[in-house]
């Protein structure tokens, strides 16, 4: 049997099949992929809803941007931002069969295969979700729907100047200058007529009209970004203290342009401080150090 293939990670996508020669479909083009095969599909119940996916490690999986799906993976560390969708190919027309995401990537060395264990979205019905924490510290994640920070708002554009492993740096874009209301600052300029002479009001001043951006390169301060986030093609990697990342941004490269955002010790005195948005801290700092109920008699 013939199937297709989907694998997405942000903004990058990958599609292949096990059919000898290429397949399109949706105006998109599926690469054949010799021996990449899945485990039978079952759905009996949510309990059934996983499956393997095997590639041939020696393929290099490359979409059209030249990355390779297996060197997210490699250094098997647990991701789960991988998303995958098969369709069987019946008669020439596909049919969908499974949607969900990677779970356990794994590496046989003695066969040279890679297989994702991957489980359905059905499956995260069976999730055990934890409730909000009572606690000194803020519950939320910055930038979350609770916290309410845009994080449109907070971050700026930079420019990767190098990248090795987690460490990285960058150097800060120029952005526009806005006034105390938050517009665009603007150069002004007078306003000139047909022959370049400045065109005047009833004051005999010229006019002035709106130029070229104001533009002005931001500076942070130390341990600004710690904990905080690095985007890229639709992938967040979280920042350590350090400014260093959690683990390897997939395809971050020199020259390329990201969005940095500041992150959050989740204490009140940062959100207040450096957020201004203390009234929606959600931590109880009042807490007594011991439990009062075991330590002192109510009368």
């Amino acid at each position: 049997m013939k199937f297709l293939y989907h694998f997405w990670h942000g903004d990058q996508h990958w599609y292949f099949t096990n059919a000898r020669k290429a397949v399109t479909f949706d105006d998109v083009v599926y690469y054949p992929i010799r021996g990449l095969q899945h485990s039978k599909i079952e759905d009996a119940g949510i309990e059934k809803c996983d499956i393997d996916v095997t590639f041939p490690q020696p393929h290099l999986l490359l979409n059209e941007n030249e990355h390779n799906l297996a060197q997210i993976f490699i250094n098997k560390i647990y991701y789960q931002g991988v998303k995958v969708e098969i369709f069987e190919l019946d008669d020439g027309v596909p049919l969908f069969n499974f949607r969900g995401r990677v779970v356990v990537p794994a590496f046989d060395e003695d066969n040279d295969t890679m297989t994702l264990n991957c489980s359905s979205h059905e499956s995260d019905f069976k999730r055990t979700i934890f409730t909000q924490k009572f606690q000194r510290t803020c519950p939320y994640s910055i930038y979350d729907m609770f916290c309410g920070l845009d994080i449109e708002e907070w971050s700026f554009e930079a420019r990767i100047t190098s990248v090795n492993g987690t460490a990285f740096s960058y150097e800060v874009l120029p952005t526009q200058v806005v006034d105390e209301d938050g517009d665009p600052v603007f150069e002004q300029v007078p306003l000139l007529d047909e022959n370049d002479e400045p065109v005047l009001d009833e004051d005999d001043k010229p006019i002035m009209v709106d130029g070229d951006p104001v533009m002005e390169v931001k500076t942070y301060p130390s341990g600004y970004l710690n904990q905080g986030l690095l985007f890229k093609d639709g992938i967040y990697t979280w920042l350590r203290d350090g400014g260093n990342m959690y683990r390897p941004h997939f395809g971050l490269a020199v020259n390329d342009i990201v969005k940095l955002a500041p992150g959050c010790d989740q204490s009140r005195k940062t959100c207040h401080e450096k957020f201004d948005n203390h009234k929606r801290f959600g931590g109880h700092i009042n807490i007594p150090n011991e439990d009062v109920t075991t330590s002192q008699i109510i009368k």
